[in-house]
C-alpha cells in the first residue's frame, strides 16, 4: 500500500512538472486513480493516497461528484467512482473484453428463449449492465439500459452478484437504503441477507416481479479462470414464461450459456447445480 501510494505521488509530481499538463486536471486524475483496486475510500484515505492536502482533496472530490465521476455513500460518507466512469468504461475493451466474448452467447440465448439477455458486473455496491440483447420475436425488456445500474435489492443479477461478494462487502452494502420498485421487492435487510445466503448455496437467482410487475429475471454467475465470479448473465421476460410451479423454466439453458462464456474465458469446466 505504501509503495503504491509513493508511486502515485511520484507520478503526479512528474506530470505536474511537465509544462504541457494542467495542474488541476492532473490532480483530479490522481484522485480518480487513487480508487484503483478499491471500492470506497474516506476523505483521509484519498488525501493520503494522492499526497494532496485535505482542503484541495475535498474540493476535487466535490467537483468530480458534480460531474458524476465520483459518488458519495449517504450512510458512511465514503467516496466511490461514479456512474460517469462506468458509462465510459462500458465502451472500453479490457484484456478479455467481456462484451465481445459474451455477445454471441447472449444473442443465441435471447433468440432461443425469445427474451432479453443481459450481461452485468458488480461495481462497489452497484450492478452495472454491460450489454443487453433482445430477440425481435419476443417481449423487449427496457428497464435496464447499458451502462445503467439497478438497486442492489432488486432484480436477478444485482442480488446474485452481491451474494457472491465477501461477507464484509455484503454487510457494507446492506447499510445502504433499500429500494421498493414493486410490492415484491425485498426491502427488509434480514430477509434480504437470508435470500443472499440461499442464492450462494444454489448458485442462481430467480427474481419474480420485483423490478416490474409481470416481468421476471433468471440470473447465473460466470466465473473466471481463477474461480472468482467475474460477471452475471440473466434472461428476462414475462413471468408466466419464466416461472412454472415456483421454479425457473430456463435454468439449464442459461447455465449452459454461462458455461460457454466460461470456456471462452479459459475457465476450467465445473459441474452446475440444478433446480431442486
Amino acid at each position: 500500500m505504501l509503495q503504491a501510494t509513493s508511486m502515485l505521488e511520484r507520478s503526479m509530481a512528474e506530470t505536474e512538472g511537465n509544462t504541457q499538463n494542467v495542474r488541476a486536471v492532473t490532480r483530479a486524475l490522481a484522485v480518480l486513480n487513487s480508487f484503483a483496486g478499491k471500492g470506497v475510500q474516506s476523505l483521509a484515505e484519498v488525501t493520503h493516497a494522492t499526497g494532496l492536502d485535505k482542503g484541495t482533496t475535498r474540493r476535487l472530490l466535490l467537483t468530480l461528484m458534480n460531474s458524476g465521476f465520483i459518488a458519495q455513500d449517504p450512510v458512511s460518507q465514503h467516496y466511490r467512482l461514479g456512474r460517469a466512469v462506468r458509462d465510459l468504461v462500458a465502451n472500453v475493451a479490457d484484456e478479455r473484453d467481456l462484451r465481445s466474448i459474451a455477445q454471441p452467447v447472449l444473442t443465441d440465448l435471447a433468440g432461443e428463449l425469445h427474451g432479453t439477455a443481459f450481461l452485468s458486473v458488480y461495481d462497489g455496491g452497484d450492478v452495472v449492465c454491460l450489454d443487453r440483447i433482445h430477440d425481435m420475436k419476443g417481449i423487449e425488456v427496457h428497464w435496464w439500459a447499458v451502462g445503467g445500474a439497478l438497486p442492489y435489492n432488486c432484480g436477478g443479477a444485482p442480488k446474485l452478484l452481491l451474494a457472491f461478494q465477501p461477507e464484509e462487502e455484503i454487510e457494507r452494502v446492506l447499510l445502504r437504503p433499500t429500494t421498493e420498485l414493486t410490492p415484491k421487492s425485498i426491502t427488509n435487510v434480514d430477509e434480504l441477507r437470508q435470500s443472499l445466503a440461499r442464492i450462494r448455496e444454489r448458485g442462481w437467482e430467480l427474481a419474480v416481479d420485483d423490478v416490474a410487475l409481470g416481468l421476471s429475471a433468471l440470473a447465473v454467475p460466470v466465473r473466471g479462470p481463477q474461480g472468482d465470479v467475474v460477471c452475471a448473465i440473466s434472461i428476462a421476460g414475462l413471468t408466466p414464461q419464466m416461472v412454472s410451479r415456483n421454479r425457473p423454466v430456463h435454468l439449464a439453458r442459461i447455465q449452459r450459456a454461462a458455461a460457454a462464456i466460461e470456456r471462452r474465458l479459459g475457465t476450467p469446466v465445473r459441474r452446475e447445480r440444478v433446480a431442486p
